[in-house]
């Protein structure tokens, strides 16, 4: 078969497969491969580098293979070849980035984003597959299609690296004709406040309204802060009115955030709210072999397996015990998968010793909008029952504490309320979904925080 006829045989298998998998999956695993050759049978296609190699083998060999049938009914196999001049030139690439890492990734001021956040290594997975077609979708409509955005999820699972490759895909595709601000929202209010102490408010409602883009980072923290609450609402209106978009992030969904003015909740819901959950096992992998081959650190697969079968909760962590896992093994002349195992598990111990009963308190006050000491005091406040009741349940469940621990720690001699407490939140927890998502969000910042 023809050079030219086999490609024009591949570019009907990509659109066929564009009727099965989404764009995002075909974009991030089928943009680079192409077909080398058909003989006997076998379809030989090139692709970039052992990862995209490994993917296609072990997650979309039998749909490919089937979708490859329908335009070659001949076919029997697939054949996947790495092209050694893809891995010449990535190996070139990454020394040059090593070289020069301190000047390639400084945050530009005009648009406070960070470079290195790219959707090119942003790992899609069934966990964050949707949110990473509406960054797209945004990218490719801004102000049009999804405005606003709104994605939420727990600690460490890339919300800033999405929302930061929105900021970064579009000054690569818009250059100057679109204006890109991206900010916490701590940073947020610590400006406004600035501004207001030296009275010059106008520069910065300049800075955040005169904008094409603007995107706001950890809209959480909004949570019992009226004034700054108050001035992203008429930023936001400002924007909205204009067709200019807008990008928000959370650890929770809008409904949840407490303390925060029931306007502003619903200008958060008016367009697309949409989550992130913690990677699957073969997001997991992937994610590993991208950071394995970025950091150098040549661990087989099996090590790699090892790990994402362990560590679940988030990238961060995932993160972390590759880095842990990596220098251990760098001390040892053998090793072998107990090993590996016996090495996470001192890095999981390690990680379980930093939680003090103290955090717990600091997170739990945090998310409810208390101070530290309103949940230890005697105080009867009535708003202020649920949120230690969920302390108790959380002390006792993360912090392993006894129920007679737990009531020194909260000034209570009668140790019945502690167990009545306990018990209430734990039915509460198998009665209510939403109650159920709010302790587990909880659980996620004071284990990942």
């Amino acid at each position: 078969m023809g050079d030219l006829n086999l490609k024009e045989k591949w570019e009907q298998v990509l659109s066929n497969l564009e009727k099965k998998l989404s764009k995002p999956t075909i974009k991030t695993w089928f943009n680079n491969v192409e077909p080398d050759m058909f003989f006997n049978g076998v379809l030989k296609i090139k692709v970039p580098n052992k990862l995209v190699k490994n993917w296609l083998e072990n997650k979309f060999h039998i749909i490919l293979l089937k979708t490859i049938k329908e335009v070659l009914p001949e076919a029997k196999n697939i054949e996947y070849i790495i092209q050694e001049s893809s891995i010449r030139k990535k190996t070139i690439i990454r020394r040059t980035t090593f070289q020069q890492k301190l000047t390639i990734f400084e945050v530009s001021p005009s648009t406070n984003l960070n470079p290195k956040y790219r959707f090119e290594n942003f790992v899609v997975g069934s966990n964050n597959e949707l949110a990473f077609a509406a960054a797209q979708g945004v990218v490719n409509s801004p102000g049009e299609k999804f405005n606003p955005l709104f994605i939420y999820g727990g600690v460490g699972l890339g919300k800033t690296h999405l929302l930061q490759a929105i900021g970064n895909e579009i000054i690569r595709k818009y250059g100057i004709n679109k204006k890109v601000r991206y900010s916490t929202t701590e940073q947020f209010t610590n400006e406004l406040i600035n501004t207001l102490k030296n009275q010059n408010i106008d520069e910065f409602r300049q800075k955040f309204r005169e904008v094409d883009v603007l995107i706001l980072d950890d809209v959480h923290f909004l949570s019992g802060k009226n004034k700054s609450q108050e001035e992203l609402f008429h930023t936001f209106n400002e924007l909205y009115n204009n067709k200019k978009q807008i990008v928000f992030s959370s650890d929770r969904p809008p409904k949840m955030i407490q303390d925060i003015e029931e306007r502003l909740k619903s200008r958060f819901e008016g367009g697309l709210v949409i989550d992130i959950t913690p990677p699957d096992f073969e997001t997991r992998l992937a994610i590993l072999k991208v950071k394995n081959q970025e950091k150098s650190y040549y661990l087989s697969d099996e090590i790699l397996e090892i790990i994402a079968e362990k560590i679940t909760k988030n990238i961060r962590e995932l993160e972390g015990a590759l880095n842990f896992v990596a220098f251990k093994i760098s001390r040892l002349n053998n090793y072998n998968k107990e090993k590996v195992e016996e090495i996470l598990k001192e890095y999981l111990k390690e990680n379980l010793k930093k939680i003090s009963y103290k955090k717990i308190i600091k997170t739990v006050a945090d998310f409810y909008n208390f101070k530290d000491e309103d949940l230890i005091k005697k105080l009867r406040k009535k708003e202020i029952i649920k949120p230690r009741q969920v302390l108790i349940y959380l002390l006792r469940e993360i912090g392993k504490l006894s129920y007679t621990t737990i009531g020194e720690i909260l000034n209570k001699r009668d140790h019945t309320t502690i167990l009545y407490s306990y018990e209430k939140i734990e039915k509460e927890i198998k009665e209510d979904f939403n109650f159920y998502q709010e302790i587990e969000l909880l659980k996620n910042k004071i284990l990942n925080d």
